[in-house]
Parts: structure tokens; C-alpha cells; sequence
């Protein structure tokens, strides 16, 4: 096996796990049990566990800054664009389920390294406001408010997930699973049926 394929099989596990039991809970033995190697393997990969979670995210949201391009492609109608970034952004974060919970927390502790992290693997969150401004035709204030029902429409749901399966599935994963389904399109629904009314 070549360093490149022992590096992906170590971030593959990691991930896995960090979606499965988030950073936190998550041990350095685990990642390496689940990658099959051992761990003085892993720690020459990856000095550390926060290291290694920096690397993962990184790389999460280094798929998300081309994806949203999307919204600057012209030749596409408004709605679209509206609909493939909704889907796009869903996509990454459903792939990736570890991201939000670790962003809320990450807000609160150290919300500066957070940025730079984002801003490292390529995504910048500045940068989106005038590329989607100018994608739906309003003015940047409008535009953030946009922006923030979009990403609270499609985070929440997995931040939430413990509350909302406990809550209104009486623990059962598969109804939580099943809320997922088609939210794309209910959440495209609502932001382009807002859009219009504005």
C-alpha cells in the first residue's frame, strides 16, 4: 500500500468515526483499529487527533468552495442555481455528517481558528455574500439574510438529530433518516417561494 492510500484509509476511518461519535469522543486507537493499522502508524501520519480532524475538515470543505460556483453560472435560470447550491451544500455536509455539531462548537471555542480553517482549504464565507447577491439580484444585506435561513434550514436538522429523534421519533433512527429524505427540495421550495415574494 502507498503512503497516499495508507493517508485516505486513515482519513476515511477518522471521518467515520468522527461522524459516528464526534471528535471529542472519538480515541486515537479507534481511528487507527478502524483504518487498520497501528497507532505509532497513525500518529507518523498525524501527530494528533486535532491535527488529523483539521485535515478532515479541511478537506470536507475544500469539495464545498467549486461546488458553489454553481451560483455564477448565468446560463442557468435563478431557481436552478437556487436548487444545485441547496443540493450541493446538503450533499457535502450529508457526506459529512461531523461538520455542523463540530462548527457550533468551534463557534463558541474558538471561532477565529475556525475561519482560518475554513479560509485554508479554499472557503470563504465572505466571498459567498457578493457572488450571491448578484446571483438572485438583491443587495448583500438581503443576500445574508438569505444565506442565514438557507444554512439554518439545512444544518439544524443535524445538529438537532439527538433532540429531534428522542423528541418526535421516540429514538427511531429510521423515521429521523426518513425526515431527510427530500429536504433538497422542500428546502429549495421554501427559499425560491421567499425569493418570489420579496
Amino acid at each position: 500500500m502507498t503512503e497516499q492510500q495508507t493517508e485516505q484509509k486513515i482519513l476515511n476511518a477518522a471521518r467515520k468515526l468522527f461522524m459516528q461519535k464526534g471528535m471529542g469522543a472519538t480515541r486515537m486507537q479507534e481511528i487507527a483499529d478502524e483504518a487498520g493499522i497501528n497507532k505509532a502508524l497513525l500518529h507518523y501520519y498525524f501527530r494528533s487527533k486535532q491535527k488529523l480532524f483539521e485535515h478532515t475538515f479541511k478537506e470536507a470543505f475544500g469539495h464545498l468552495q467549486p461546488r458553489l460556483q454553481v451560483l455564477t453560472n448565468q446560463d442557468l435560470p435563478l431557481e436552478k442555481r437556487i436548487r444545485l447550491f441547496i443540493s450541493e451544500y446538503l450533499d457535502v455536509i450529508e457526506k459529512n455528517r461531523f461538520l455542523p455539531l463540530f462548527i457550533m462548537q468551534e463557534i463558541q471555542r474558538d471561532p477565529g481558528n475556525l475561519y482560518a480553517m475554513m479560509t485554508s482549504s479554499g472557503f470563504d464565507p465572505r466571498k459567498l455574500l457578493p457572488i450571491f447577491a448578484q446571483a438572485i439580484g438583491k443587495t448583500e444585506e438581503e443576500a445574508f439574510e438569505l444565506i442565514l435561513n438557507t444554512i439554518s434550514l439545512v444544518v439544524f436538522p443535524y445538529v438537532g438529530q439527538p433532540l429531534i429523534t428522542h423528541v418526535f421519533f421516540h429514538g427511531d433512527q429510521k423515521a429521523y433518516e426518513n425526515l431527510l429524505e427530500g429536504r433538497k427540495e422542500r428546502i429549495a421550495d421554501l427559499i425560491i417561494k421567499t425569493l418570489k415574494n420579496q
